[in-house]
């Protein structure tokens, strides 16, 4: 299987080509931005109509706009509006900019699954008009990954001093377009399980592969995997027994010796990261026609069980580290494995270690559970399109997130014209001018 995200087809496109995107200019901008207004009037308002002195098409807008800046509160997207004022009149139309008390009630009504479907649209039309102005082809195959992620800072109760579980939140994330597909507040951790899947039974898993933790291998799961037509490769723990049992005895020297000769059987990666020698083997294990009628017959599709063994050695201090996991999966290359493995962590790395450090989503304030949870769709929204900005304009120069937030605040009018151009395929199409780079002689 091929696994082709579109940073790596852009990454291909800047080794032959250079890209300027224009800057839209005032009007297109402003017009832009009323044609996504106009989306976010699909969120459904619960608000008494008649009383109402702001559209929650123009708080969502309003919000957006902020957190793309940078606003971390809502009483920093109240500031934001009033270091705006132009835009905002030309905008809204209005005078009176709303309170910070006026968008945190707002940002607590708003529907999670509405709000979070029309950004994953908006987000998906970004990266359809990238895709015709590059002419780059659609993938064929994806990558989901399932996992969960504690927001910090939400265990308390408003105007109390009494503490409370954090706020859960589960995401479906889309390995190919870095986009987080699905975000559900779940009770906790352990209700992870009927949540996802909930959502993989809404899914088409046709060319996907589903990558998910120890927790979610779970026979209901993998049978919802497979009959949408889908693969997965999951962890393996103790949570089951004899599966586990049978893995971890199984992978003797002696037969991953005898793998390592078995074509479609071995991988072994090697690279410096984090100041250290990082050396994986990946081992699969084809299961037996008995096996997978006898200890593995509840699990659908399956074709066999993979062993990964990662060797780490400090480069400073020598320190020596090793590290086994075992895994279950329906592919049948180990390449194609491996890779799955390999880009689940993506969803710690690229997702929710970016909500941390970019967002700083530990130190969230909000008290109210749903206006948090919103807050946390609005981030994932703009952290993927800081992704897709700095893919574009980066070249081989790496832009990271943290830079890429700041330079919206610094620069916001300049910097938020090329993310909306990405926004609206027409004017995308017209504002990007692509030159060919010339070979070397």
């Amino acid at each position: 299987m091929e696994f082709k995200t579109l940073r790596m087809q852009i990454e291909d496109f800047h080794s032959s080509s250079t890209m300027i995107i224009r800057d839209a200019g005032n009007e297109k901008r402003v017009r832009i931005l009323k044609k996504i207004m106009k989306l976010f009037e699909g969120v459904s308002d619960t608000r008494v109509q008649g009383r109402l002195t702001y559209r929650l098409s123009e708080i969502i807008l309003m919000l957006f706009l902020a957190t793309l800046a940078g606003s971390e509160s809502c009483l920093s997207t109240e500031d934001f509006w009033k270091s705006n004022n132009k835009l905002y009149k030309r905008l809204f139309n209005k005078d009176v900019i709303p309170s910070h008390d006026t968008f945190r009630r707002v940002l607590g009504l708003i529907k999670p699954k509405e709000f979070n479907s029309i950004l994953v649209n908006v987000l998906s039309n970004s990266d359809g008009a990238i895709r015709k102005a590059l002419n780059l082809p659609a993938v064929k195959n994806r990558i989901i990954s399932v996992d969960g992620k504690q927001l910090r800072g939400t265990g308390r109760k408003a105007d109390t001093a009494e503490e409370i579980r954090d706020l859960q939140v589960l995401n479906v994330y889309d390995q190919e377009s870095e986009t987080c597909l699905f975000s559900e507040a779940i009770d906790s951790k352990t209700n992870e399980i009927p949540h996802a899947q909930e959502i993989l039974s809404r899914m088409n898993l046709k060319d996907t592969v589903v990558t998910f933790d120890a927790m979610h291998m779970q026979n209901k799961t993998i049978s919802i995997i497979a009959e949408s037509k889908g693969d997965y490769v999951g962890g393996l723990k103790d949570n089951q027994g004899k599966a586990s049992h049978f893995a971890k005895t199984l992978f003797t020297q002696e037969n991953l010796e005898k793998l390592k000769c078995v074509d479609g059987c071995y991988h072994m990666t090697r690279e410096i990261s984090h100041n250290q020698l990082e050396e994986r083997s990946f081992y699969l294990y084809p299961l037996t026609a008995s096996e997978k009628k006898g200890l593995f017959s509840d699990w659908k599709k399956v074709y066999g069980v993979v062993c990964m063994t990662k060797f780490m050695i400090h480069n400073v201090t020598g320190k020596k580290t090793n590290e086994t996991r075992y895994y279950l999966t329906s592919l049948k290359d180990i390449d194609d494995a491996s890779h799955c493995i390999r880009a689940h962590w993506n969803i710690e790395n690229g997702l929710h270690w970016n909500l941390d450090t970019v967002f700083h989503e530990d130190s969230m304030v909000l008290s109210d559970r749903s206006a948090a949870l919103n807050q946390d769709v609005l981030n994932k929204a703009c952290l993927s399109l800081y992704k897709r900005l700095s893919d574009l304009i980066g070249g081989k120069e790496k832009i990271s997130k943290r830079r890429l937030r700041k330079i919206f605040g610094w620069n916001f009018n300049e910097t938020m014209s090329r993310a909306l151009t990405m926004m609206d395929p027409n004017t995308f199409a017209k504002s990007v001018e692509i030159i060919p780079k010339k070979p070397r002689s």
